[in-house]
């Protein structure tokens, strides 16, 4: 697996004739990503992630946004609609901006963080009610998204334990992931891609449901792409399974191939 260094964006977008260029980053902006939710014989919603530039104070930022919802089939028992979007500084690669917007059942969450890294501060603040809240971080934290997208820029090694910081619900966890070894993930539009299994180990909600125990697999090319991922969700749901079923958007490779025949 290639091991892609941050300090390749962070080069080409230096001022050039007093104007900034939008930096190469590790994965081509604009790519769309769609997955499958399964619960036992059933698809119960599909996830979709993807990236674009967009435009706020002069500046181009990087968009990272997931929209999950339920199928039929889960919308009678339990609809789902989530949004999820962090807004990235491309340079650093850290976010400025993180907003969930939630609506599970009866349930619903609007919320929004904000970055502050020079000063080492998170500022919250939940839109649905009169609450916020200001918390210390660290000078680099990370959202859900733009971590899990920073992840797809380092390299992974069999059997090794590696340590990290994130931010969810509010907080900083410790995450410890750890690389167990290699698989063939048999996707239905894809065949058998290889694929590092990994296990990360933390206490926060999850993107679709609070899970418990989580596995996940990162296909072993440029692209790192999680080919695969299964939660244990407390009783009385069970196992939920995610699986990769699209890849659109910019790319001339294996992925893109595929997707064209």
């Amino acid at each position: 697996m290639r091991k892609w260094l941050l300090s390749i964006g962070i080069v080409s977008c230096l001022p050039l004739g007093g104007l900034a260029e939008k930096p190469d980053l590790w994965f081509p902006v604009g790519e769309q990503l769609t997955y499958a939710i399964s619960w036992g014989p059933w698809t119960v919603g599909y996830s979709t992630i993807w990236t674009e530039w967009i435009r706020e104070d002069g500046r181009d930022l990087l968009a990272i946004r997931v929209r999950t919802r339920s199928t039929s089939i889960l919308n009678k028992l339990f609809p789902v609609d989530d949004f999820l979007e962090s807004i990235v500084d491309p340079v650093t690669f850290l976010p400025l901006r993180f907003r969930k917007n939630l609506s599970e059942g009866r349930y619903r969450l609007r919320e929004v963080t904000t970055f502050d890294h020079q000063k080492k501060m998170a500022h919250w603040q939940h839109l649905l009610r009169d609450s916020h809240e200001d918390f210390a971080i660290d000078a680099d934290t990370r959202d859900l998204l733009s971590f899990m997208f920073f992840m797809r820029m380092q390299a992974w090694d069999e059997h090794k334990g590696y340590f990290f910081r994130v931010m969810a619900d509010e907080k900083l966890y410790d995450l410890y992931v750890m690389a167990r070894g290699y698989e063939d993930i048999n996707l239905p539009r894809f065949g058998k891609v290889r694929s590092l299994k990994m296990v990360p180990e933390a206490a926060f909600h999850g993107l679709f449901v609070r899970v418990g125990r989580l596995e996940v697999w990162v296909s072993d090319d440029d692209r790192c792409l999680l080919t695969k991922a299964t939660a244990i969700v407390p009783f009385p749901i069970g196992t939920i399974r995610v699986m990769l079923n699209k890849v659109e958007g910019p790319g001339d490779d294996f992925w893109s191939d595929m997707m064209a025949k």
